[in-house]
């Protein structure tokens, strides 16, 4: 009986420690038709002038379209501190024909296409008549602080959600440098010519959160101001008792012998 049960105890572990393995070599399994067909968030732009152009919204989700015309396949990941590379989690994927057409993840296997992923990214390889196209994705993406890797190389654009700037430093941050600032209806554009390698970062913040910074600020430096004063308004009562009951208050006194 106790054979029987270390043999099955035995079988357990080795069914999950075989599942476990399984999962690391997929990476989970492949990303799923339901994922890649998703509808996006909110219609791809495909008409842009930019290599890459990404579309941030305020509530968390970004768009981004990417021109792949001169490439063969597109490897997509997200650098972390402790893990390494892991795959970068998208979903709505769509690719645009050089005439138009545009096709769902599905459909985009079904004509050659693949997208595989592993424990450590995602591959999307374009069939030898997908010359041309266009790929976009849409992901979670906070435009308070929005980093993107470089995954194509050339001209970039993020377009912030309406009412957010990055003009003030410190709560406004953007790199790489030698960007511009474009408004497009009544939204700010950040746009670079070229941008060749690691990754773009952009730090916004919403325009009438200033005045909430300022509110905070200032009920701060009130509470500082009323703090000190209430701290030597005690000081110097403790120091009127310690007079009148003649402890003196550790004042420096000329005693008339020099010392």
């Amino acid at each position: 009986m106790n054979r029987r049960f270390v043999l099955a105890l035995a079988c357990v572990a080795l069914l999950v420690v075989t599942a476990g393995c399984l999962a690391f070599v997929t990476g989970g399994g492949e990303m799923s038709d339901e994922t890649l067909d998703a509808d996006p968030p909110r219609e791809y732009d495909f008409d842009t002038d930019r290599d890459a152009d990404f579309d941030l919204a305020a509530d968390g989700t970004y768009t981004v379209v990417y021109n792949v015309s001169e490439r063969d396949s597109l490897r997509l990941y997200q650098d972390t501190v402790y893990a390494g590379d892991q795959p970068l989690e998208f979903r709505a994927f769509r690719y645009q024909y050089p005439d138009g057409t545009v096709i769902n993840g599905s459909e985009f296997r079904e004509r050659g296409g693949e997208v595989d992923q592993t424990p450590d990214e995602v591959w999307i390889r374009f069939a030898d008549d997908m010359e041309g196209g266009t790929v976009a994705l849409s992901g979670e993406g906070s435009p308070r602080r929005f980093t993107m890797l470089t995954y194509v190389h050339g001209s970039y654009a993020v377009t912030l959600p309406e009412g957010f700037s990055t003009d003030i430093p410190i709560v406004g941050h953007v790199s790489p440098r030698g960007h511009a600032v474009e408004e497009v209806d009544g939204r700010d554009r950040i746009v670079w010519d070229s941008v060749t390698s690691g990754s773009i970062v952009v730090q916004s913040y919403r325009e009438r959160d200033l005045v909430i910074f300022a509110g905070i600020a200032l009920i701060g430096g009130i509470v500082a101001v009323a703090g000190t004063l209430r701290f030597r308004r005690q000081l110097e009562e403790l120091k009127a008792r310690r007079m009148e009951m003649g402890l003196g208050v550790y004042e420096d006194e000329d005693d008339g012998d020099g010392t």
